[in-house]
Order: structure tokens, then sequence, then C-alpha cells
């Protein structure tokens, strides 16, 4: 299988895609794999290479011409039997996918995707839903219907993206099929026990906090100037951060009150490093000694070891709380409306209980559901989500299609 799939470094919850997605093709469903990435840096290809030390990585589509054929893209092209689109927040993979298209009549298909019709509208995934419902026209640019019409499969990591598909004629091969994160298992022992150390955490003693603006602000990340809409989405930052990390640092503070446990605020995407060190820095006498705010970004591999010696996770970010899953370790996801519709994953894999939608939690909700994570009776109902989500996966890459020719 031809693999599309890395699509930015400045978020360990896109990294997680990569590995998910190869672990699920290569040891759940029994294909060779090629990596054909949007975009890798270095300690990524470095961590691909040391947890599947077989996997071939072709050069970042980014570094060509959109429509350029390279030599190693072309064999590669050649070699495999079906091109697979890793999971991800849309058709991220759009070039390669119509580069395939163009030069083979081979299948190919989408593992774990959202399409989402609402963004940037900010509301509640229960409204969403009935809104998605209400769809009566087209809503899907020529290309993209094309490029969903023609897959071969299309597993939406969400099932208000199936829904939506099927409001625009689309049914064929669509169905929901979890993000690929939720079986990523790419671990760092020494650097998890270099955290230990770093932070003073009691390991099974304290739970990691990540903190999240309402939209990303890519234009710092990037640095290529700032458009109308970030201008809009910077304003919007502004107008909820006092109140989104006021609610966090409530709970957080409430929570050490109650149980004694240390909290490490952490971070998903790079950015929020930052943004933890100038709002999350300060916290009351009595609770002080046991928060701790890492300074720095890390790597996937980290923090899936971090959390597994977690207690529990409590993220504004969509993915740590599937990676801590991965590892065995419960989570809350605290849902901004401006995300997407990926949050309701959760419900499809059966955690529903999992996730508050941030606009209308309470501090004294959020601490309550966090509370119930502790102890044995969550770990094992946790272990046993983990157990359905890698079978919900298997089945996705049992349905992927196998050549019907002899190999060369």
């Amino acid at each position: 299988m031809l693999l599309v799939s890395g699509w930015q470094t400045v978020n360990i919850g896109d990294v997680a895609h990569t590995p998910g997605t190869v672990r699920a093709l290569h040891e759940l469903g029994g294909a060779e794999v090629v990596l054909w990435p949007r975009r890798l840096g270095a300690r990524e290809r470095t961590m691909l290479k040391e947890r599947f030390p077989a996997l071939r990585i072709l050069g970042d589509a980014r570094d060509s011409a959109p429509d350029e054929l390279t030599d190693e893209v072309r064999e590669a092209i050649g070699w495999a039997d079906v091109c697979v689109h890793a999971s991800g927040p849309s058709l991220v993979g759009a070039e390669q996918i119509d580069l395939w298209r163009a030069h083979t009549d081979k299948p190919y298909g989408f593992f774990g995707i959202t399409v989402d019709p609402l963004s940037p509208y900010a509301d509640s995934l229960e409204r969403s839903g009935r809104i998605i419902r209400a769809i009566d026209g087209d809503l899907l640019a020529p290309e993209d219907r094309a490029r969903l019409a023609e897959a071969a499969f299309v597993w939406c990591r969400d099932s208000l993206t199936a829904e939506f598909l099927a409001t625009q004629g689309l049914d064929r091969g669509v169905a929901f099929g979890p993000d690929a994160t939720v079986v990523v298992d790419v671990e760092d022992e020494a650097a998890a026990d270099r955290f230990v150390t770093e932070t003073g955490v009691r390991p099974g003693r304290f739970v990691c906090v990540v903190p999240r603006l309402r939209y990303t602000p890519y234009h710092e990340l990037r640095d290529d100037g700032r458009s109308p809409s970030e201008v809009r989405r910077d304003a919007i930052n502004a107008g909820w951060v006092d109140r989104d990390l006021g609610l966090l640092r409530d709970v957080v503070t409430a929570y050490v009150r109650r149980t004694d446990d240390d909290v490490v605020v952490v971070p998903e995407m790079s950015y929020a490093v930052a943004l933890a060190q100038q709002r999350l820095a300060d916290w009351p006498a009595d609770v002080a000694h046991r928060v701790h705010v890492l300074p720095r970004f890390w790597e996937l591999g980290e923090a899936a070891s971090v959390y597994r010696r977690a207690t529990a996770v409590l993220s504004m970010e969509c993915h740590s709380p599937l990676i801590a899953l991965a590892q065995g370790t419960p989570a809350l996801y605290l849902r901004q409306s401006t995300d997407t519709v990926k949050g309701q994953m959760y419900a499809d894999l059966g955690a529903a209980d999992r996730i508050r939608e941030l606009d209308d939690a309470e501090p004294g909700e959020v601490l309550t559901a966090l509370l119930a994570l502790r102890g044995e009776e969550a770990r094992a109902r946790t272990r046993t989500l983990a157990q359905d989500a890698r079978e919900r996966v298997a089945r996705m890459v049992d349905a992927v299609p196998r050549p019907t020719r002899a190999p060369a």
C-alpha cells in the first residue's frame, strides 16, 4: 500500500496519524507499506524508522511541484496495489490522490477523515448534527466530489461526516471508521523517565492538562503573514481565552485541593508552550507546589509514555485523549464549539461520557467528571474502549481492496 500521510509537525496529534495508520495497515492488516509524506521533520522520520525499521519513506511531496511525478513516486505508484489517504481533518493529501488517479486506475481510499460542511461556524455537536441532517443542496467542491465518489472506500472518523456525505448523494463505500490515532503505539520510555525527574511528579498520581485557543494561530507558527480571516480568529481567541483557561485553572485548583495529586500542563501543539507559560503559570500558594508547566514542546513518543504513567488526561485538544486511550489511560475532552465535528468520534467510539462541550461546561461539572476517571474501574473501561477501537480499525483494514493481480 502507498500511504499518503504526514500533515504537519507542530501538532503531535497530526504526527500520530502516520504511525497509527502505518500500524493499522502493516501490523493489523499484513500489508507492505511505503509512506508518501506531505511534510515530515527529521525527528518524525527518526521516530518512524525506529518504530517501523522496514518502512520505506519517500521524499516530502511539498518539496516538489504539485503536479510533478518524481522517479521514486512513479516507481511507488507502479509498485502499490492501493493508495490510502491517512486519517486527517479533511482531504489534506488531495494533490497526491490526484496524482495517483491521473497515473493509474488502481483503487484508492480514505482511512478515517472528517469532512465538515459547517466549519468555521461555532456550535455544539448536537446542534451541528441537526444542521447537517437538514442540508438539502450541494456543498462539495466538484474536485472533492470526484475524489470521494471514485474512492473505493471512505472511512469517516466521525459519523457526522458520513451523514453529511449522505446528504451529498455519496454513500458507496462510506462508513464510520475511527481516526487511526486510536492504535498509535509509539513510545519513549527513557524520555518519560526524564519527564518524571524533570517535573517531580509521582507516577500514577498526576494528571496531564492540555490547553488550547479557540483557533490555532497558524500565522505565528509559519510567519507567513496575517490574513483577514486570521485577524478575526485572533479576535475570537482573545474573546474566549480568559473564560476557557479560567475554567481550566478552576478545575485544576479544585482537583489538587481535593486529591493532592500533581498536575502538569503539557502541549499538543507547539504554540501551547508559550500559552501555558503566559496564562497558566501562577497558582494559589496551597496548590502551586503540585502544578507544573512543561517549558518545551515534546515528541509523540514521550507524550504517549507519559500519558500511560498518568492518572488521567484533561484536554482541550481532540487527539491527546486518543493518544491516552491507546495507552489505556482515561481522558476527558473539553470540546470548543469552534472545533470541527470530529469530536463526534467519542460518541461513535462509545465514550460519549468522556466529552464535554466547553461553551456550556461549569468547573464543578468538569471536576466531577475528572474525579470519576480516577481508579481501576475507569482504567478498566478505558482498556475495553481501546480494544473495541482496535477491532474497529482492524475491520477497516480488512475492507481495503486486495490485489487481483499476481505480484510482479
